[in-house]
């Protein structure tokens, strides 16, 4: 009968079974991320589809106020939604580890330069509302004219008009938006927990 001899102690063999099974883990996260972001990207667009922002930008004041001759809510959301990425911190043999979703760069690059974040007006300009409604917030625009809603013919939309009456212009307050509090962020917060659990689940569950 053929004999052997374990020469390593219990706590080597337990490091080298939970090396093993780390390594098995990492290799599936690539797999498990690219589940995770499956799981997360129907939740966000419709999270921001729905948004009050962007309702309001398809068709409510918010494009009577911006003059927006289009529609640019699925661009801006497909965009926001591509930019997502699932991280993994490698687990170690402790089995420590994390998953970290990033998503929107700081400067909103991929939004401010899409074609639709400016809207084309008569004299070859553009305004930049959609960088208006990011990151300006509450503050003063236009100090010599603002918003008057009605039906104006002679307007881009027909639904509001730039008067000295009305002045200043700032964004909407219901809708204005700062750098770290817009309509990306507060679209986030209200779905938070259900991502959360998407997430729980396919760790869980491996898929």
């Amino acid at each position: 009968m053929a004999k052997f001899k374990i020469v390593e102690s219990d706590r080597q063999i337990e490091k080298l079974i939970n090396q093993s099974l780390a390594k098995e883990v990492n290799k599936s996260l690539s797999f498990l991320s690219r589940i995770i972001k499956s799981r997360i990207d129907p939740i966000l667009t419709l999270a921001l589809l729905t948004s009050p922002e962007m309702s309001s930008v398809r068709g409510g004041v918010l494009k009577a106020e911006f003059g927006l001759t289009f529609d640019p809510t699925n661009q801006i959301v497909k965009a926001i939604v591509d930019s997502i990425n699932v991280e993994f911190t490698k687990v170690d043999e402790k089995f420590n580890g994390g998953v970290k979703i990033v998503m929107q760069p700081d400067d909103f690059a991929n939004l401010l330069g899409l074609p639709v974040a400016e809207q084309p007006i008569e004299d070859g300009g553009s305004l930049p509302w959609l960088y208006w409604l990011l990151v300006v917030g509450d503050r003063i625009i236009i100090s010599e004219y603002g918003v008057a809603f009605g039906n104006f013919q002679n307007s881009r939309t027909g639904l509001a008009l730039m008067k000295r009456a009305e002045a200043p212009y700032k964004v909407n307050s219901a809708f204005s938006g700062t750098s770290d509090n817009n309509f990306i962020t507060r679209s986030i917060g209200r779905v938070k927990s259900q991502i959360e659990r998407e997430i729980e689940g396919v760790l869980k569950n491996g898929r």
